[in-house]
């Protein structure tokens, strides 16, 4: 009882208190979710070329699926975090309840549909000669879609009462389940990549579950009921206009992570699709920072500005930024000088250690875009909010759809013009997201302001 109000108080206080206090547990959640993912690549990347290839052609499918579940938990703990700022502590149990409800309805939906896309995707990406593996490796997981979902919208949840420590143990849970099932389901059972797919299910089930059960033995600050999921259309339109736009953006940067994949396949064969995407391995990697930090920021402001306190949420919003900024900066500037020490773990069988200079390469190029992904993470994230996801999600729009104009263009030149393309568009991508929520935010203030002055 002590720690679930002490979380909260913490959340409702000084905002880089109150975001410090959060970070950790969130960078510690997403790197080992990153170490999870690195993994389950390297034990991949064992069964050769093929397999390789097959996981990072096919991987964006994995992600709209996770990202559907982030963008809905987002909204929820928005959403969840302006009702404490109200001090409404019921309102926001009430809204988590439909959040599981609008969770398991979404995931029903989504199963189905991700299992007829699944052969039409790899066709249109000309992965067809890896259809066979791609499909084993994706369809356990698509048939988890439901926990996977859950997976992120608990955790938004427990984020959204200032329970970073407790979301970092669900997350902690999945990973750690994962990692260890890898190696036995892919080598130990003889299962291949099925065997990759099915410890990525088994491990989201494990973790959703954990959390549900958290919220059903009365653990923490808000109260879900069976008799508050019955659906309700104001409960799930309020979580939906935050959740709806920020799980698009999820679901369009994994569509055009496919179409991306066409062009680089088309101008360099299918083995260019591991080269293009296993370096972005570590772009993600040093984005646990700036995902971390965003994550702490969307409560903590979505309750300052719930309880009318517009300035609290400005000081979050500088001191986020500022932080970010230099922490990437940092992590970019390392991967930069130690990229060949840093790609080994992805080449270390015999039939990988001849392409470890193509991967350096890359990932020196990649180092460059870090810091403007930082700014992309924290703009989005200040924009949500401020209940302005929409707007976030037209900045990643217009941003893919560069990438995509430019490795159109590259794509017929070669491929180190394609990864320059990229950091071309992550920089005009970054400045454009902090331009639109500066702009985002004065618009907000001055909202609030005129009543006062008129």
């Amino acid at each position: 009882m002590a720690e679930r109000t002490r979380d909260l108080e913490r959340m409702l206080g000084d905002p880089k208190v109150a975001i410090r206090s959060m970070v950790m547990p969130l960078v510690v959640s997403y790197l080992v979710v990153q170490i999870d993912i690195f993994a389950n690549i390297t034990w991949c990347s064992g069964l050769g070329p093929d397999a390789s290839s097959a996981v990072s052609a096919i991987s964006p499918l994995y992600w709209i699926v996770s990202g559907i579940g982030t963008g809905i938990g987002i909204g929820a703990a928005t959403t969840i975090a302006r009702c404490l700022g109200q001090n409404d502590p019921a309102s926001g149990g009430r809204i988590a309840s439909q959040t599981v409800t609008l969770s398991l309805i979404v995931g029903l939906a989504t199963t189905p549909v991700m299992m007829l896309v699944v052969n039409p995707c790899v066709d249109m990406m000309g992965a067809a000669a890896i259809r066979a593996e791609c499909r084993e490796y994706i369809v356990p997981q698509i048939l988890a879609s439901v926990f996977i979902i859950m997976d992120g919208t608990v955790s938004g949840i427990l984020r959204s009462e200032g329970a970073a420590r407790k979301s970092m143990i669900v997350l902690l849970m999945s990973a750690a389940i994962t990692i260890v099932l890898d190696p036995i389901l892919i080598y130990g059972l003889d299962m291949g990549l099925a065997g990759s797919g099915w410890a990525t299910a088994i491990g989201a089930v494990a973790s959703a579950s954990l959390g549900l059960w958290w919220y059903h033995s009365g653990r923490m600050v808000l109260r879900l009921s069976f008799r508050d999921m019955r659906p309700r259309l104001d409960d799930m339109r309020s979580i939906l206009s935050v959740g709806v736009p920020r799980a698009t953006e999820s679901v369009l940067i994994s569509i055009m992570s496919m179409v991306q994949q066409i062009f680089v396949i088309a101008c360099g064969g299918t083995t260019a699709a591991m080269f293009y995407s296993i370096p972005w391995r570590f772009v993600s990697l040093a984005q646990v920072v700036s995902q971390a930090v965003g994550s702490a920021l969307i409560p903590v402001c979505s309750a300052a500005l719930g309880g009318g306190d517009i300035p609290k949420a400005e000081r979050g919003y500088r001191y986020s930024l500022v932080t970010t900024v230099a922490l990437m900066v940092g992590i970019a500037a390392f991967l930069f000088v130690f990229a060949d020490w840093a790609i080994i773990p992805f080449t270390y069988s015999e039939s990988m250690v001849e392409y470890r200079p193509v991967f350096a390469h890359v990932l020196r190029i990649y180092a460059l875009l870090i810091p403007f992904i930082g700014l992309i993470d924290i703009g989005s994230s200040i924009l949500q909010s401020l209940r302005l996801a929409q707007v976030s999600m037209f900045s990643s729009f217009a941003r893919n759809i560069l990438i995509v104009v430019l490795l159109f263009f590259a794509s017929s030149v070669s491929l180190d013009a394609i990864y320059w393309s990229l950091v071309i568009a992550e920089i005009v991508g970054g400045a454009l997201m902090i331009w639109l929520a500066k702009t985002g935010l004065k618009h907000y203030r001055r909202g609030r302001e005129r009543p006062a002055t008129s």
